[in-house]
């Protein structure tokens, strides 16, 4: 298989600033959400769906540099996709240096789209390599598999502090220093990404609440919009491509 061919470009002229012309936010959604949820054959269907291919305005004169600012913007966002699906935060910045350099030293743009698909299968990979056999910590796994375990719960800092046999304040210093992120906000994310799921599975607000633990389908679409700047609705809509 050439990757390299499964990442198409094209670029356009904008005169007018409130003309889209960009790769539309859900095709974004999906593709990235391939990386986050480490779902390699899912990422494979996205990058040959012809809504992956990637719509960029005019950023430079040189066709070449051109094609250097999309790869670079777009392992930059894959890479944040990647640490909030579970990788090691080091681990994910340290593959972004890596091909960014390498992408830097590119002097054909066939290469550059070879080498960004390349890489974001294989950060995909990483991805899914740390969901089955996670790097961090007994604790931490401890941690993980009690909230994926208990998301149709209400799940509390002390109480999963409690199942791992560890005082709160500990595990929320570990978890910040493995994960990157406040416990906290990582069981809400959790709890946010399935019901992405469910939301385009067409289950009702009543439903998902009941499956992901939010006490109300009012606090549920408030965290929503805190997290991702938009209802779930328009979630929906955009991902789907609805007008």
């Amino acid at each position: 298989m050439n990757i390299g061919e499964l990442v198409t470009v094209k670029t356009v002229e904008q005169a007018d600033p409130t003309d889209q012309k960009h790769t539309p936010y859900g095709a974004e959604i999906r593709l990235f959400s391939c990386v986050q949820q480490g779902d390699v054959d899912s990422l494979l269907l996205q990058l040959k769906n012809v809504d992956s291919m990637i719509v960029m305005g005019k950023m430079s004169d040189n066709e070449l540099q051109q094609h250097k600012y999309m790869a670079v913007s777009t392992i930059t966002l894959a890479t944040r996709y990647a640490i909030q699906g579970g990788m090691n935060e080091t681990l994910a910045y340290a593959f972004s240096d890596r091909v960014i350099k390498t992408i830097d030293a590119l002097t054909d743009k066939n290469e550059i789209l070879a080498c960004l698909g390349f890489e974001i299968i294989n950060l995909t990979r990483e991805v899914k390599k740390n969901r089955n056999q996670p790097v961090f910590s007994p604790h931490i796994r401890n941690c993980i598999k009690y909230i994926n375990e208990n998301l149709s719960q209400k799940i509390s800092v002390s109480d999963t502090a409690a199942h791992c046999g560890i005082s709160a304040d500990y595990l929320s210093q570990i978890f910040k220093k493995e994960m990157g992120e406040n416990l906290s906000t990582y069981i809400l994310r959790q709890k946010l990404e399935k019901a992405k799921q469910l939301l385009l599975d067409g289950v009702p607000y009543k439903k998902i609440c009941t499956r992901t633990g939010f006490s109300s389908q009012a606090y549920f679409v408030t965290v929503f919009k805190r997290f991702y700047a938009m209802t779930p609705s328009e979630y929906v809509k955009i991902t789907k491509n609805e007008p």
